[in-house]
């Protein structure tokens, strides 16, 4: 009996023996496979597969846009640059009346020292924009004595004088009208001429023409056209009580500043030749 118990002892042995070599031989064969498999997608996500993550791409990007040490970026890098404006050689002073303290004329709240402004900052830029370069005897809501508007033009040695108002009257009146000094040059009576015949083309309510010395009298002159060394007009660009003068000021305001910026073109052009050729200068767009 204890011999036969051996013998089935020994047979249970043998049997469990192959089982147990099959389990491992599986075991290994399935790490085998999973190493394969992770090796697998590996090689093909390191291959280049263009499913790659949004945030990656933004990410290189970012990158590509700041790789340069200097901070330059390839949008700075494309960037067109800027025309360059050949300089004239002409000077200009304009002269926007009143400011600060001084109003000018004010109707139902509408100053006239803002209208001056606006026009003479929009006849700057256009002005700059040709070529021309501009003094201004104000940039914003300053009080600028009549003596010190003569006095800034008379240092900048300016070519041209052109100081910007609007009128006013106790009953009806509307248009614009130009003023000249009883002695105008032929310079300054040729710029009155294309200033004048220029704001109507834009569009006027009407055209009241040029006229000598002041609203005080035919033979005394303003100020600033009297004590200025430079050919010099004053435009009173219509009337601020009269709506209609108005509505023309508001809606064309950069055509009279084209205007007058062309003004002073055909007049530098003119003067060149004596007056008495065709104008050679170039039109303001």
């Amino acid at each position: 009996m204890a011999n036969r118990g051996k013998r089935a002892s020994a047979v249970k042995t043998r049997r469990s023996g192959p089982a147990v070599g099959i389990v491992v031989v599986a075991v290994v064969a399935l790490l085998v496979v999973a190493l394969m498999a992770a090796n697998f997608f590996h090689m093909f996500d390191s291959s280049g597969s263009d499913q790659e993550p949004e945030g990656a791409a933004v990410a290189a990007d970012a990158s590509a846009e700041g790789e340069t040490d200097d901070g330059s970026s390839a949008a700075a890098a494309a960037e067109e640059p800027e025309e360059t404006v050949t300089a004239l050689g002409i000077t200009v002073c304009l002269d926007p009346g009143h400011g600060g303290n001084d109003p000018g004329c004010n109707v139902d709240d509408r100053l006239e020292k803002n209208d001056n402004l606006a026009l003479a900052l929009a006849a700057r830029d256009c002005m700059e924009a040709a070529g021309i370069t501009v003094v201004m005897t104000r940039e914003d809501d300053t009080y600028v004595s009549l003596d010190d508007r003569c006095y800034i033009a008379n240092q900048a040695e300016a070519d041209y004088f052109i100081s910007i108002h609007r009128n006013y009257a106790s009953g009806i009146a509307n248009g614009v009208e130009v003023w000249k000094s009883t002695n105008a040059s032929d310079a300054s009576i040729y710029l009155a001429d294309e200033i004048s015949a220029g704001l109507e083309t834009v569009g006027v309510s009407r055209n009241r023409g040029v006229h000598t010395g002041s609203q005080s009298s035919e033979y005394e002159d303003y100020e600033v056209l009297r004590e200025t060394s430079m050919p010099g007009v004053l435009i009173e660009m219509g009337f601020v009580e009269n709506s209609d003068d108005n509505w023309y000021f508001d809606t064309y305001l950069e055509g009279y500043a084209q205007a007058i910026t062309q003004a002073v073109l055909d007049t530098n052009a003119a003067s060149q030749e004596g007056f008495g050729g065709d104008s050679s200068a170039e039109s303001v767009e």
